[in-house]
């Protein structure tokens, strides 16, 4: 196999959906390996490039068990309600076809051409979530554009990810970790941009399991959004958790401060031998 330049790694056990999301990267060329980590064991046949690690702990764990299997230089983040090829575009010379994860890599390239090669480049893909084209919402604080920019599907160095005393804080259970990371870049001197042409299409109410009593979801993932805003707000925040609930996009600006140094000390995830099957830091629902 190809050694990969672009590793796509996801917390993921919908396994149903999989073929979908592996048969959307076809016509990639930029060389990709996809690793996919949870606790629900596919009964299909997976490609060569296309690995998959048996784990029983929180995702924010899973995702950190796929960035240390990661043999990319990049790293994408991703969920397995996601697709990438139905977007593909011809070039200006018609002569070519550019798919999402080729234009996110070709973005990144051009940034680090611009800046001596740091590796502290990153590109937010352009999300198309249920039809909507909602880039322009991810912020630190969603809506408010005056927030550091955020990357909910990104293209990172992997330095952020896998080497040690990198990667996840294990206080988070499900989400927000990707924005922790996104501000420890900005605080290494790093910059994010969109790459307006990488588009992947997020297929969430279509995919999110749901409670059939009640038709609401049934979300796992979700349910751990509180706590995990609260762990962010309290690493980035000077006044602490709590405002972004309580204040509209417009106050918000003058209520609080954010800060260009992480106040909490890093708590990575440790590569130990049951790492797969015992949740570290916060629990949530998991052990």
């Amino acid at each position: 196999m190809e050694k990969p330049i672009i590793s796509i790694v996801a917390s993921a056990n919908r396994v149903q959906w999989w073929p979908r999301f592996y048969d959307s990267l076809r016509f990639h060329k930029t060389p990709l390996e996809v690793i996919f980590v949870g606790d629900t064991k596919p009964n299909l046949q997976l490609p060569e490039n296309f690995k998959f690690i048996y784990a029983t702990c929180k995702p924010a764990q899973c995702y950190q068990i796929g960035f240390w299997a990661a043999q990319g230089e990049l790293i994408h983040w991703t969920a397995d309600d996601a697709t990438y090829s139905n977007i593909a575009r011809l070039l200006p010379t018609k002569q070519d076809c550019f798919t999402p994860l080729d234009a996110a890599y070709a973005h990144w390239l051009k940034m680090e051409s611009e800046h001596n090669n740091d590796k502290k480049s990153v590109v937010a893909l352009r999300p198309i979530e249920d039809g909507g084209d909602v880039w322009n919402f991810h912020y630190l604080f969603g809506g408010c554009s005056w927030s550091p920019r955020m990357a909910p599907f990104a293209l990172v160095h992997r330095k952020y990810l896998s080497e040690p005393g990198t990667g996840y804080d294990n206080r988070f259970v499900s989400g927000q970790s990707e924005n922790d990371i996104i501000m420890r870049v900005y605080e290494d001197g790093g910059r994010v941009e969109v790459c307006m042409d990488a588009m992947p299409y997020v297929h969430h109410r279509q995919v999110h399991p749901r409670n059939p009593n009640t038709g609401k979801e049934d979300n796992k993932f979700r349910k751990w959004y509180g706590k995990d805003r609260e762990i962010l707000e309290n690493c980035w925040i000077k006044e602490g958790y709590g405002r972004y609930e309580k204040y509209s996009g417009a106050e918000l600006e003058h209520v609080v401060h954010i800060s260009k140094t992480r106040l909490l000390p890093l708590e990575p995830f440790v590569n130990t031998a049951d790492v797969c099957t015992v949740t570290q830091g916060e629990l949530g629902h998991w052990c």
